[in-house]
């Protein structure tokens, strides 16, 4: 039976000859099998067909795509989150030096942050 095409990529010939056995039992679904390989050899169903699986196939990577780039998205969010936790951290720690008197060079070696952001902490 030519409608199983439809199992593309499969190479077990003991599942295409229990399918081909159900179907013959099955007058409902043998006599839809039979109009599907009467349709099927209609070049334009079969266009029709081909045309609607490459719709389905490319919705599928355009979702496929939307996921990895709201999962880079996330990952790229989360990695700024702690960036940012990071500097607040440095910015506290260098508003406490500044608290104890320690000159700007000093707080610049031990945090990195410029002279011009410790001058804003004061």
């Amino acid at each position: 039976m030519r409608w199983l095409f439809l199992l593309e990529g499969s190479e077990d010939e003991e599942i295409l000859k229990t399918l081909e056995e159900i179907a013959v039992q099955d007058p409902v679904l043998n006599q839809a099998i039979e109009e599907w390989e009467k349709s099927s050899d209609d070049p334009k169903v079969r266009a029709e067909y081909f045309a609607r699986r490459k719709a389905v196939l490319d919705e599928m990577a355009v979702v496929r795509e939307a996921e990895l780039r709201l999962r880079k998205a996330i990952k790229q969010s989360k990695k700024e989150g702690r960036e940012e936790g990071r500097e607040e951290e440095k910015r506290e720690v260098a508003k406490k030096l500044l608290e104890k008197g320690m000159d700007f060079k000093s707080i610049f070696e031990i945090t990195g942050i410029s002279e011009e952001t410790l001058k804003d902490l004061r």
